[in-house]
Order: structure tokens, then C-alpha cells, then sequence
């Protein structure tokens, strides 16, 4: 099936975002000698879409304008492991382990951003998802007001109607498994954030369930309207609203008629699903039903950015990550 509309336009959208950024964001790859990530560096590079950091030694052809750390050889490998001591010693860790433990591709990636030595990092291209989380919540660490981290897909679909042309925000098909209703409201204030810098749009976020505004009447919809209650009193800024079905959330003439007077009802970006089930398996039906094309997850909730990808990921999808990374990590 040929890739959406929505999909180049976006990406062509946040190419130019990027070029127009004076300063380049740095973005770490900590699978620095895996062919498909350098592919993707030497793309991002050329195109002056971002400063990427291949972590080893790449044996194939790296672009000038790439930067290559080997973390064994690199100057601030001692302040790095002395970092990770402090924030793992509560946890048992000694100073030689830290030191062992900064040497890890992924690890040194994630105290280089902890650091401001790079402004974020992808992995999870030869790595598990778990691998790339304890990674980034061992160095990077929480946003003081996030304690829940959580992923979301950006989905580029063929229904141009919805969303921002045809793109969505889709949380958390990833981490959190049953999201209790403050988890769920920690996933919709990161995930409108994420929509605010990646995408550079205002969020409308749908809470989503199998109820709209009290259709029915079960402790599963309940746990989405306390947890748009706690959205709206953490972060009153937001257009937000639940529970709300997929088509009251997406289809305007619905949204009329199952939530009259909604902000949000019809004109959702954003959709967060109650549970880590029906989000997985509505991006993947999305992706394999729809031919949308899907990129993440972005993790949320750390201090700075760290993404993850599929071990299967081609070299495009490295590179559309690296953009969204690059996004993610603001101005």
C-alpha cells in the first residue's frame, strides 16, 4: 500500500522546522556501527537537520559533518561514571560498577544528554525496548512533574480529515501497562507536550474509552473521567476531554452528537487509550488496516528525550526518528 499523503507532507514540514533551527540539536546513536544507523546519521547530517553522535567505530562510510565518540576513549568518561555513581549508589552500585556500567553504549548515551553533551539519543535498533528504558531512566531521569514514563506513536494515516491532516498522537502502546487515572493523566499531559513540540500544533486530547459521556456506566469509564478531572486541574491549559469514543473523538458530525459543546469531541490530535492493550493494538491496526505510517515510540516523561526503536527498523524509520527526536527536544 503507498504511503500517505500526510506522511511526506509532515515529515517535509518538520525538515524545514529543523533547517530553520540556528542551533543543531545533538542526537546520540548509541548503535553507532550498525549500517542502517549510520545510513540514517549520514542523512540527517547531510541534510543539516541535526548533529548525529555515532557511539564506536563504524566500519562503513561516515559523513564529515558526523561526529563518532568511543565511550572507552572519551575524556569525560570519569565525570559521566562519577555522575551515574551518584545517581545509582542508593541503589548498591559502586564506583567501579558505575564505571563498567558508563562504558555501555546505551548508558553512555543517556549521560551524555544527562550531561548537555547531546540533546537526546535513539536506540533500541539492535537493543530490547527495556534495554533503551532502564537506559534513559538510570541516567536522564523524570520531569519533576511526570512520574509516569510512557511512549506514543506519531501516525500518519490516508484520513486527511482527522487529526492534523491525517497525523496523530497515539498513547501508550508501549510501557505503561494499566495505567491507574493519575498514570493516565500523566500520559495525556506528556503526550500534549510531545504534540506541542513534535507535531507544532495545539493538542486537543481525547480521552478515549468504549463509553462517550456516560453511555455506559462501568469502573473502566470511570477510571477515564478521573483521570480527565486530574488533567484539568494539573494543566488548565489544555483542550482535553472523556471519556470519549474513537468516533466521538475523530469524526466532527459524531463528535455534534455524543459530546455537543466539546472542545475536543471531533477534532482530537491526541488520543489516549485507557490501557496499554487496546493502544498497541489500535496503532498496529491503523499501521497494517490502514497503511498509516507509524514512527516511535517516543519515550515521555524523562528530563530529555531518548527514543526507541524496533530491532526490525529500517534505516528511513531511524532517520524519521532522529527528526522527532530532534523536534522533541524543543528550541
Amino acid at each position: 500500500m503507498q504511503e500517505p499523503e500526510s506522511a511526506r507532507r509532515f515529515f517535509d514540514q518538520q525538515r524545514e522546522r529543523l533547517r530553520q533551527q540556528i542551533i543543531k540539536k545533538r542526537i546520540a546513536f548509541p548503535e553507532g556501527e550498525d549500517p542502517r544507523v549510520i545510513a540514517a546519521a549520514n542523512r540527517l547530517c547531510t541534510e543539516e537537520l541535526a548533529i548525529p553522535i555515532l557511539m564506536g567505530r563504524p566500519s562503513g562510510q561516515v559523513a564529515s559533518c558526523v561526529v563518532v565518540e568511543q565511550p572507552e576513549n572519551n575524556p569525560k568518561l570519569n565525570d559521566y561514571a562519577r555522575l551515574l555513581y551518584e545517581k545509582r549508589r542508593s541503589r548498591g552500585v559502586t564506583e567501579m560498577e558505575a564505571r563498567r556500567m558508563a562504558l555501555d553504549p546505551l548508558v553512555f548515551a543517556g549521560l551524555m544528554v544527562a550531561c548537555g553533551d547531546a540533546d537526546g539519543f535513539v536506540g533500541g535498533a539492535a537493543t530490547t525496548t527495556a534495554d533503551t528504558f532502564r537506559a534513559a531512566h538510570r541516567t536522564i531521569g523524570m520531569r519533576p512533574d511526570i512520574k509516569t514514563a510512557s511512549g506514543v506513536m506519531i501516525v500518519c494515516t490516508h484520513a486527511e480529515q482527522c487529526g492534523v491532516q491525517g497525523v496523530l498522537a497515539m498513547a501508550d502502546p508501549a510501557l505503561v501497562i494499566e495505567p491507574t487515572p493519575s498514570q493516565l493523566a500523566d500520559i495525556a499531559i506528556a503526550t500534549a507536550d510531545t504534540v506541542r513540540n513534535v507535531i507544532g500544533v495545539e493538542p486537543a486530547v481525547a480521552l478515549l474509552s468504549f463509553s462517550t459521556k456516560g453511555s455506559a456506566k462501568h469502573p473502566l469509564a470511570s477510571k477515564v473521567i478521573e483521570a480527565r478531572r486530574i488533567v484539568e486541574a494539573r494543566r488548565p491549559d489544555l483542550h482535553v476531554d472523556g471519556e470519549l469514543q474513537a468516533d466521538a473523538a475523530l469524526v466532527e458530525s459524531v463528535g455534534r452528537s455524543k459530546a455537543p459543546g466539546s472542545t475536543v469531541a471531533g477534532r482530537a490530535n491526541t488520543l489516549i487509550f485507557p490501557d496499554v492493550g487496546s493502544a498497541n493494538i489500535g496503532v498496529k491496526l491503523v499501521e497494517r488496516l490502514g497503511g498509516a505510517v507509524c514512527t516511535g515510540p517516543l519515550f515521555q516523561g524523562f528530563a530529555k528525550p531518548a527514543n526507541d526503536l524496533s530491532r526490525g527498523c529500517l534505516a528511513e524509520d531511524i532517520y524519521r526518528l532522529g527528526i522527532l527526536t530532534a523536534l522533541q527536544a524543543g528550541d
